[in-house]
């Protein structure tokens, strides 16, 4: 069997299991962002008719529930193999800076379908005046973030459904190229296709960088990406695609900080010719346009 064909049967390391652990920073934004926020965390979850949605699982701030605050929305891409509930350490961290965070049952993600009609399927939820998410969610301030094959489904989601549009900013981690796509059915995509900012990461390590995202594939990615919409990419020094979840996440915060709630601190990790991504040493081959 061919290295290709392997994909689908990897078992990616359930953030459940302790992504985070052993990811250490130095870079002050970065390092800020590893660590939990200030939000107490709780997780409910929606049965769904939908088979392959199975259930939303949603992690959200406690204090959401007495706010009158809106908050910003984060739907997840599941990577191969794993469901809502191995992604958890990622519902939670998020949700513990604020934002409410949903996800679904869906180990095979990578056509975008499961990912975009749990984005529909939850804002019906929040339709529904007795609900406690009615009135709480920032409809104008919805992000998406995918790991691995959940990062193929990330950029699917966000370029080819009705509701590409409502997301304002996007994070893929170890995205597979397209050949891996066009191999396992889930279709094909076009990073031209975006109109978000993107944050774009993958690893050095062989398994990303021969078989996942090759370096000349997530370098043409990045280029296909339009002049005027927003893109930050890198690859993590010395790190494989086991370890990119949690190696990419504090990153994905900031991006998420500053994009959807406009902080500029967080955006310096980004933004500048002093950029702190341009200077962490934990970092390569970084490629930054129209910020």
């Amino acid at each position: 069997m061919s290295a290709l064909a392997l994909m689908t049967s990897c078992h990616s390391k359930a953030q459940g299991d302790g992504f985070y652990k052993g990811v250490e920073s130095s870079a002050p934004i970065e390092s800020k962002y590893i660590a939990s926020g200030a939000e107490n965390v709780k997780v409910v979850e929606f049965p769904s008719e939908d088979k392959t949605i199975g259930k939303i699982v949603v992690a959200y701030p406690e204090r959401m529930e007495s706010s009158d605050e809106k908050f910003p929305l984060v739907n997840i891409g599941n990577p191969s193999n794993t469901d809502a509930l191995g992604m958890m350490e990622l519902l939670t961290h998020l949700a513990s800076w604020g934002y409410v965070v949903i996800d679904n049952m869906d180990k095979q993600t990578g056509t975008g379908q499961s990912v975009s009609k749990t984005l529909d399927e939850f804002l019906s939820i929040c339709e529904d005046e007795g609900n406690i998410f009615h009135g709480k969610v920032d409809t104008g301030k919805i992000a998406i973030a995918g790991y691995s094959q959940g990062a193929f489904a990330t950029v699917r989601a966000s370029t080819q459904y009705p509701n590409s549009a409502m997301y304002k900013a996007v994070y893929l981690c170890s995205c597979p190229q397209p050949q891996l796509g066009v191999n396992f059915k889930w279709g094909d995509y076009s990073f031209a296709d975006f109109r978000a900012p993107v944050l774009c990461f993958a690893g050095t390590g062989d398994w990303d960088s021969k078989i996942i995202s090759p370096l000349e594939v997530f370098t043409k990615n990045v280029e296909e990406i339009p002049d005027g919409v927003p893109v930050a990419a890198a690859r993590r020094s010395g790190k494989d695609h086991e370890q990119m979840g949690g190696e990419g996440d504090p990153y994905m915060t900031a991006w998420f900080e500053y994009w959807l709630k406009g902080d500029e601190e967080a955006a310096k990790a980004f933004i500048g010719e002093d950029a702190e991504i341009l200077r962490n040493d934990r970092w390569q081959d970084v490629r930054i346009r129209n910020l």
